[in-house]
């Protein structure tokens, strides 16, 4: 079924686009997965767009801007019960070049979810299978070969984000008819969810997780080595700083 425009006006938050493309540079995700040459191409792109010092740097900082597709897909799935059709051939990154810090957009083609139709643990599986087996591992494991990056750094860079959305969802009050749900499938992608789902050996949400508020990141993003970049509040470097005074 197609989003409702009351749908695709709620995940404009995680950057989801229902508008017509009108941009100065669209990427499909699925030439990301597929095709080295356009991978290559594009994190030389946002090395250029956000002045970063190498292709690792670009690398982590793609990474970063595209998790925003796993608090999309998981807010429709814990707060709707819908599984959003993520296949990679039908995502379209668009990027405005009006002078944001490259940010890209999502633009699906089309728009559609699924009702969960069958029993919800299994239909669960799916979903998680679906945005990181389908969406993050292969990219991760194209960019690790492409850079060098340590496939840690661009794992954390997903997961600290699903950290936070569930704890601003669960703190949101008009949320709260679903907060039981919401706590449910945190517990299961933190805890429950076998590495399989997320196209690892274990699971990379439970390897970072270091509970309720535990934003400190294990591994830093290399935003300070970006243009105008600093370390982030939750950097280990600037812990490890604050230690030795």
């Amino acid at each position: 079924m197609r989003l409702r425009e009351d749908e695709m006006k709620a995940l404009e938050t995680y950057r989801f686009s229902s508008g017509a493309a009108d941009v100065s540079s669209s990427m499909l995700f699925a030439w990301l997965l597929h095709d080295d040459g356009q991978l290559a191409k594009y994190v030389a792109h946002v090395r250029t767009e956000m002045g970063a010092a190498n292709d690792a740097v670009a690398a982590s900082m793609l990474v970063k801007r595209l998790s925003f597709l796993a608090p999309m897909t998981l807010y429709a799935m814990s707060v709707w019960n819908k599984r959003l059709v993520l296949d990679p051939g039908r995502i379209w990154l668009d990027t405005d070049g009006e002078g944001e810090m490259w940010m890209p957009r999502f633009r699906f083609e089309p728009p559609e979810a699924e009702a969960c139709g069958i029993e919800r643990s299994r239909w669960r599986e799916q979903v998680v299978r679906d945005v990181f087996a389908g969406l993050f591992a292969p990219l991760i494991a194209r960019l690790r070969r492409l850079t060098r990056i340590s496939p840690l750094v661009l794992w954390e860079n997903v997961a600290i984000y699903v950290y936070w959305v569930y704890e601003r969802w669960l703190e949101d009050e008009s949320l709260a008819p679903v907060a039981d749900r919401l706590r449910d499938d945190f517990r299961f992608l933190i805890h429950e969810a076998d590495g399989r789902l997320f196209g690892q050996k274990d699971n990379p949400l439970r390897r970072f997780f270091k509970g309720a508020s535990g934003m400190q990141r294990t591994t830093c993003c290399l935003y300070v080595h970006t243009k105008g970049g600093t370390c982030c509040q939750t950097c280990p470097t600037r812990a490890r700083q604050r230690q030795t005074g």
